[in-house]
C-alpha cells in the first residue's frame, strides 16, 4: 500500500547528514603527576573517567574538577582537551550516535522483511542505549540549551531517523506494515527506545534483575506487533529474525 503524501512532507522537514561531531582538541598536557600516562590515550582515558562519572553522579552532579581529578589531570589541563563539559558529553555522545547508525545500515543491507528489520533495529538499539554509562535523555535537553554546540548531534539523530524511516516506507509499500506517516513513526520509534532506556536506569521496579536483552525484546514486539498490517503476524517476523541473527 502506497504511503501518504505526509509521509515525504515530514521526512523533508528532517535535516541532511552533517559531519561528525568536532574530535578533541590535541593531546600531550601535563598531570599532577598522580597517575601514569605512558601508553595511554589521555582522551580516551578522559572519557572513559567522565562516563564512569556520569553513571555514578548524572552527567549534571559531575564537575570538571572531578573529571580531572579522576585521571589526574590539573583542571586546566583538561581544559586543553575539552574546553568545557558540553564538550565532552558531545564526544560521548557521537560514539553512541555511530553506533546506532552503522546499525540501522547493518540491518539494512543484511536483508529481510521490512518488519524483521525494524524489530532487529529496536532490539538492538535498545540493548546499546542501556549499557550507556549516562541517561540519554539528560544529553537531549543539553542539546536542545546548546544547539550550536551539538549540531553534529542533531544531524546525526537525523540521519538515524532517516534510515529507519526507509524500513517503514519500504513495509507500508509492500503492505507488510500498516500505512503511517514514516516520518514520525520512525522518531517515535526512536524515542521509545530512548525512554525505556530511561526507565531502565532510573526505575527501581521492573528494571532490578532483567537483562536489557528481555527489556529489548519486549519492546520490539510492542513496536512491530503494533506496526504489521492485517495478514501478518508477530511469530513469523519472530522467526525470520531469528534466522537473520
Amino acid at each position: 500500500m502506497p504511503a501518504d503524501s505526509a509521509d515525504l512532507a515530514t521526512e523533508a522537514t528532517l535535516p541532511s547528514s552533517g559531519a561528525a561531531a568536532e574530535a578533541p582538541r590535541r593531546t600531550g598536557r601535563p598531570r599532577t603527576g598522580a597517575r601514569p600516562s605512558a601508553g595511554v590515550d589521555p582522551v580516551n582515558e578522559i572519557l572513559a573517567a567522565a562516563s564512569h562519572l556520569f553513571e555514578e553522579l548524572g552527567v549534571g552532579g559531575t564537575t570538571m574538577s572531578r573529571i580531572a581529578a579522576a585521571v589526574g589531570l590539573r583542571q586546566s589541563s583538561l581544559y586543553y582537551y575539552f574546553r568545557r563539559k558540553e564538550d565532552l558529553v558531545a564526544a560521548l555522545v557521537a560514539q553512541a550516535n555511530i553506533g546506532s547508525l552503522a546499525l540501522a545500515k547493518d540491518i539494512a543491507a543484511s536483508g529481510g522483511s521490512a518488519p524483521s528489520q525494524v524489530y532487529r533495529f529496536v532490539r538492538d538499539d535498545v540493548i546499546a542505549l542501556c549499557a550507556l554509562p549516562f541517561d540519554i535523555n539528560e544529553i537531549h535537553r543539553m542539546a536542545a540549551r546548546d544547539p550550536e554546540g551539538f549540531h553534529a548531534y542533531w544531524e546525526e539523530r537525523a540521519e538515524i531517523a532517516r534510515q529507519v524511516a526507509k524500513m517503514l516506507r519500504r513495509g507500508v509499500k509492500d503492505g507488510s506494515l500498516r500505512t503511517v506517516n514514516v516520518g514520525r513513526t520512525a522518531l517515535t520509534v526512536l524515542a521509545n527506545d530512548e525512554g525505556t532506556q530511561n526507565w531502565y536506569r532510573t526505575g527501581p521496579q521492573g528494571s532490578v534483575g532483567v537483562a536489557p536483552a528481555k527489556v529489548a525484546t519486549e519492546l520490539a514486539d510492542l513496536v512491530v506487533a503494533g506496526l504489521l498490517a492485517p495478514g501478518h503476524d508477530l511469530e513469523t517476523v519472530r522467526s525470520e529474525v531469528a534466522s537473520l541473527d
